[in-house]
């Protein structure tokens, strides 16, 4: 049964062929991956079965209406951490669906919320902001010049969306 579990290092050459099948038109180099799971590696997990590895989910604490460059490293953690981002996840076409991404959020959320951050922010690629807003992202506004570059710095279309937290109940949590 595929499950999420922790991301390790020797994880990062699958991470890489699977972001070049699911995101040709958004390259970063594998020493950015790598920078993110040093970074915040609680929020790194692949979805596998046994051997086999079927997806990511990169994320990381940061500051609100300032997500990160593109193939760009973290550098330090801000002073202001105020959201968890949602870098990126990446399912292969045979492990979409059955609520996996929802695991993962569900993960994020508690990482968030034990940190005592309430947003979850994401950029969304051109087009896929319908599937974001479906689970309770909404646009951040204002949309200033510095985060318009930002968000051009993944091609254009793109847009900044967040979502803000509530306390779980031990009953909605599932195991990553």
């Amino acid at each position: 049964m595929m499950h999420w579990r922790p991301m390790r290092a020797d994880d990062l050459p699958q991470v890489m062929a699977i972001a070049a099948h699911l995101h040709p038109g958004y390259p970063e180099r594998q020493e950015i991956f790598a920078d993110k799971l040093a970074f915040y590696p609680a929020g790194c997990q692949m979805l596998a079965e046994d051997d086999a590895v079927f997806g990511y989910g990169f994320a990381h604490v940061w500051s609100l209406g300032l997500p990160p460059l593109l193939d760009t490293p973290l550098g330090a953690l801000p002073a202001g951490k105020d959201c968890l981002h949602l870098h990126d996840v990446a399912l292969m076409p045979q492990a979409q669906g059955a609520g996996r991404v929802d695991v993962y959020l569900d993960h994020l959320q508690a990482l968030a919320l034990a940190d005592s951050i309430d947003v979850l922010s994401l950029i969304a690629i051109a087009g896929k902001d319908g599937y974001w807003r479906g689970k309770g992202f909404q646009d951040f506004r204002p949309c200033d010049d510095q985060l318009q570059r930002r968000l051009d710095s993944y091609g254009r279309g793109n847009l900044y969306l967040c979502r803000r937290l509530t306390k779980l109940k031990e009953s909605d949590t599932q195991a990553v």
